[in-house]
Formats: C-alpha cells, sequence, structure tokens
C-alpha cells in the first residue's frame, strides 16, 4: 500500500481520539467506543459474630405446663413409629425399649451428599415448648446429632404437604430451601463444641460447649432444648451447654410460629438410640421485675 494509503490524520472531538485513515481515494473515520468501567459492587457487611453467652451451669425452668404434656413415648412399641417420619438414612427401628435410627455403615467423615437422615415427629409443636430425649451415640467420637425444632414453611406451610418440597436427608434442603426454623448441633464427635443455627439461611448464631462428646460411652444423657420467645436454651443433664437470645432484627424476625421437631443424624453418626422424647408445653408468664417474659437462670448472669 502506498503512502497515500498510510496517511493518518489524528483529531480529538469532544474529547474523544478519532482517526481518519486515506485508503485510496476515500477518508475512512475510526472512531473507538469508550466503555464506562462497571461500578464496584459494595463490600458486604460481614455477619456479627455468634452469640457465646455463659454456659456451664444448672438451669431447670419454672415454667413448664409438665401436667399437660403434648407428647411422650418410651419409644417400648413398635406403634410408636406411626408418628415418626424417616427422610434418608438407612433405617429407623424400636430395639431394647429404644428408638434406634441407622445410616448405611462405612462412612466417617460428613460428606456434603452422603446417607445422611432426619426423623421427624408428625405431631405439631406449639412454637414455645420443653423438649427432653435421652441419647447414646455408638461411637460419641465419630458423628453428628442436630435438632429441627419450630420447622415450618417460609409461607406457614405443613413442612409434610406440597407445595414444601420432597426431602431426602441433604442438609441444605433443610437450611437453606423452603423451611424456616431453628437448629441445634449438640454433639460433634470431632469439633468439641455445640452450635445454634438460624434458618432459612444457615445463620451460625450462638456457639457452646458440646457436653455429650466426653459423655460415659455406654449411658443415655438427657438433652433439654428450651425455647420461648427468641430464648433458647440447650441442656445436657441439666447444664447448659449453649444458649441464645434472638433479638428478632439481626436475621429476621424471631420463629414465633408452632411447627415440627425432627432428629437428624449425619451419615458419620452411624447408629444412635434414643431413650425417650418428652415434649411439654410452657405456661404463660407475666412480666418479671425485669420487665421480660422469661423464667429466672440460676448460675452465671444469662
Amino acid at each position: 500500500m502506498g503512502a497515500r494509503a498510510k496517511e493518518v490524520v489524528h483529531y480529538k472531538k469532544h474529547a474523544k481520539a478519532a482517526a481518519i485513515v486515506r485508503i485510496g481515494c476515500f477518508l475512512v473515520v475510526f472512531q473507538p467506543v469508550l466503555f464506562a468501567a462497571r461500578p464496584s459492587a459494595a463490600p458486604k457487611t460481614p455477619p456479627p459474630p455468634p452469640q457465646e453467652l455463659p454456659t456451664g451451669y444448672k438451669f431447670i425452668p419454672d415454667d413448664v405446663d409438665w401436667d399437660h404434656p403434648v407428647y411422650q413415648t418410651s419409644f417400648e412399641s413398635t406403634e410408636t413409629l406411626k408418628d415418626w417420619r424417616l427422610e434418608g438414612g438407612k433405617r429407623m427401628t424400636i430395639a431394647g425399649g429404644s428408638l434406634l435410627l441407622e445410616s448405611e455403615a462405612g462412612s466417617t467423615q460428613s460428606e456434603a451428599n452422603a446417607n445422611h437422615l432426619v426423623c421427624w415427629l408428625t405431631r405439631e409443636v406449639p412454637a414455645d415448648f420443653l423438649l427432653e430425649f435421652t441419647v447414646k451415640p455408638e461411637n460419641r467420637k465419630q458423628g453428628l446429632n442436630i435438632v429441627f425444632f419450630n420447622a415450618r414453611g417460609l409461607n406457614g406451610e405443613n413442612i409434610f404437604e406440597p407445595p414444601i418440597k420432597p426431602r431426602t436427608g441433604i442438609f441444605a434442603q433443610y437450611h437453606s430451601s423452603d423451611i424456616n426454623c431453628y437448629h441445634i448441633s449438640y454433639w460433634a464427635g470431632d469439633r468439641g463444641t455445640a452450635h445454634v443455627r438460624k434458618n432459612k439461611g444457615f445463620h451460625l448464631v450462638a456457639v457452646g460447649t458440646d457436653l455429650v462428646v466426653n459423655g460415659p460411652p455406654d449411658v443415655f444423657q438427657t438433652i433439654r432444648i428450651y425455647k420461648r420467645g427468641g430464648m433458647i436454651r440447650l441442656m445436657v443433664d441439666d447444664i447448659v451447654s449453649v444458649a441464645y437470645d434472638d433479638d428478632g432484627k439481626t436475621f429476621g424476625p424471631v420463629h414465633t410460629h408452632s411447627g415440627w421437631i425432627g432428629l437428624r443424624q449425619m451419615a458419620h453418626t452411624v447408629k444412635c438410640e434414643y431413650g425417650h422424647l418428652n415434649i411439654w408445653p410452657l405456661k404463660t408468664m407475666s412480666p418479671s421485675a425485669t420487665g421480660k417474659n422469661r423464667p429466672a437462670e440460676s448460675g452465671p448472669n444469662p
């Protein structure tokens, strides 16, 4: 190409550089296209750290309506299984006066989509309650057990009916799908801590001490979950293991609805026994001197 074809004239128009190139007898204008820079996303605010309220003290609530249990079973009869619904895992059976929940053997860690299980009590439970059950893992150093409670669809639905999706034991189906609830991992063989999470969203809201992992190997321990409004306490043999006070703001409103309770075992628990399970409603309380509807707690200032 000759010199005429290579002639280039530069100019600026509206502060944008352009170029005119002579090609033969034609002038061709090349106008660059300027792209606006994409605004950077606002940095995400990190979630607040989980609560670490005092633990290690004895707590026996004084507002339980012991005379009117919502549900009671000692797991003596196979008829009891009619009240329960298993999702995932291998099987649920009644053996030796206990409920036995099992997953397929072979899991030694918490794989994301392994044969975990959830065993739901199909009786609806009031918003505020005291849950008590006894538990004995096959191996306290391996496994992880959870209790779901106040479980209900995002729009108030029954969790066993459409439009709520079917569940198969995969964890995300319970904490980040179409159910609102709380859950507590009260025993984790290789962790040493007990956790409270608020769902939907898998928000870690409180951390405490695992009081099951170092328990007697062949003895049932008594687990209690107390829930009144946003006050949640987990006790192991009456000693507070983890505590949470839901302010109803940080991760959305307090779950004040009635709902369902489920016992979850991660696959590497493999096998675990439950000796009895009782649920009681709570009495109506008048505001205390502090102006709070809550029972008195002994031990450290909660």
